[in-house]
């Protein structure tokens, strides 16, 4: 047997092919990056230029996302707006609880503060002022003017085009432009405290501890303003007009087993349409409601479940129970599959996924109190608004993994 001569070493064999990757046709390339998990495309990226202009399109990186917890484009897109591959990004931020806090501001004693995000920044009421915020991503959080002009405490608010529409702790109803430090509109509605507010156009909601949801328009004359008082009979937590402005829904304390804890009126007829809920056990009272279309409403409250309900056929349709058994203090929602809980101790947040049955995370701020009620959340893609008694938090998931 003869022995095969070895090749000199640098000589290359005339039948061997280098083949490179990259040398590929997109449409094999594609065929290849669909087939990769997240942490193979991420590799993939950084390799070279056209592996990464494939690999970062959206067309690889939508079937990934179909599996996870997307957060969509709130009021604030246009500050947010970011390709597929940065949305699983920051859904595994988000599920996985990865996080940079910022204290916003602090408070000498304790509020009941509550948020409200536009475009540009953050509103936050504190005591009887209400301090506008920019929330810029690079620069941190900065104070740019507050609102004044009032009393007594402001103990919720609404934002409406370029107005901003509160209630007050002596039962008036107060309106400022966005840009001017005093009050434009004040009017004494209700005989107590005001819990929620709500407004479309020059109609404005608002509900109290006086046991009455009261409709207004703020463009008629003093004697004429109010123009519809809906008698309860219960203290009402909550009020919410649906986007179409047909529907009227008031939460109530439910504080017997005959009172409802959801009463529906027709803002159109100015009638009662129904109750929902009457099967709730006693005390099932709805502390916080949203409307996310003209058909669907969200509802929380004392009995630690979230619910959907079909304003259409007047059903609730969903249900997800608060794991620790906390009252639900305010609730947040994208439209679509994501949802927000604030809990009534432990300063607890919870990530919801409408798909899914049990909470996706929990996230706690690291704040100097950790039993603080959340008294009410703000959101958009990346960052997350937390009101506790004694500081804001921003929440920011748009921060990349050492």
């Amino acid at each position: 047997m003869t022995k095969r001569s070895r090749k000199p070493k640098g000589e290359k064999s005339k039948d061997r092919h280098h083949v490179c990757l990259a040398y590929l046709p997109d449409d094999v390339l594609y065929a290849i990056l669909l087939k990769l998990d997240i942490q193979s495309l991420g590799r993939v990226c950084s390799t070279c230029r056209r592996l990464q202009s494939l690999a970062e399109t959206d067309f690889v990186w939508t079937r990934h996302g179909g599996r996870r917890t997307l957060i969509q484009e709130s009021g604030r897109s246009k500050q947010t707006e970011c390709s597929y591959k940065e949305k699983v990004r920051l859904s595994y931020n988000w599920e996985n609880a990865v996080f940079q806090n910022e204290v916003i501001t602090r408070n000498q004693v304790k509020q009941m503060p509550w948020l409200q995000c536009d475009e540009a920044g953050l509103w936050v009421s504190s005591d009887q002022h209400i301090k506008y915020f920019s929330t810029n991503r690079h620069r941190g959080s900065k104070h740019l003017h507050t609102l004044r002009g009032v009393k007594h405490d402001i103990t919720h608010f609404v934002l409406q085009d370029e107005t901003v529409v509160a209630g007050c702790s002596d039962g008036s109803i107060i309106r400022w432009n966005k840009t001017s430090e005093t009050p434009t509109f004040t009017h004494k509605v209700h005989d107590s405290h005001v819990h929620k507010v709500d407004a479309r156009e020059n109609l404005v909601l608002s509900s109290s501890t006086d046991n009455t949801v009261r409709l207004m328009d703020i463009d008629q004359a003093a004697e004429n303003r109010v123009v519809k008082v809906f008698e309860v009979e219960d203290r009402v937590w909550s009020v919410g007009v649906s986007p179409d402005g047909r529907w009227c829904v008031g939460g109530t304390a439910a504080s017997t087993e005959q009172k409802p804890p959801l009463i529906v009126w027709d803002l159109a007829r100015l009638t009662k349409v129904c109750n929902l809920g009457t099967d709730h056990k006693k005390g099932a009272g709805v502390f916080d409601l949203k409307f996310e279309s003209p058909n669907l409403l969200l509802t929380g409250g004392y009995d630690t479940i979230l619910r959907l309900w079909d304003m259409r056929t007047f059903t609730c349709v969903s249900e997800w129970e608060e794991p620790f058994d906390y009252a639900i203090y305010c609730i947040q929602s994208d439209n679509n599959m994501t949802m927000f809980t604030g809990t009534a101790r432990s300063s607890m947040t919870r990530l919801w996924d409408k798909r899914k049955t049990k909470p996706v995370s929990l996230y706690h701020p690291p704040a100097r109190k950790r039993d603080s009620p959340v008294y009410s959340l703000a959101y958009d893609t990346s960052h997350l608004f937390v009101a506790l008694d004694l500081s804001i938090h921003r929440l920011d998931f748009s921060m990349r993994k050492t």
